[in-house]
């Protein structure tokens, strides 16, 4: 006995959507962690990286202007 391809309903949009579904809370939080550590990193390299150009500044000029 043959399956009549008719009979099988072919799978809907809504149906095969299903099971990717993410409440909006989760992907409101996942976002707002995502901000929070973001702007975490911001913070803690941007003084390094500006301490880091000062420092190289200072060491340019420090070997630049030995006149004794």
């Amino acid at each position: 006995m043959a399956i009549d391809p008719v009979v099988i309903s072919p799978s809907s949009a809504k149906e095969s959507r299903a099971g990717r579904f993410f409440p909006k809370w989760a992907i409101f939080s996942a976002a707002m962690l995502g901000v929070v550590v973001l702007v975490g990193l911001i913070k803690t390299l941007l003084p390094a990286i500006g301490m880091a150009f000062l420092l190289a500044f200072i060491w340019s000029k420090s070997i630049t202007t030995r006149r004794y």
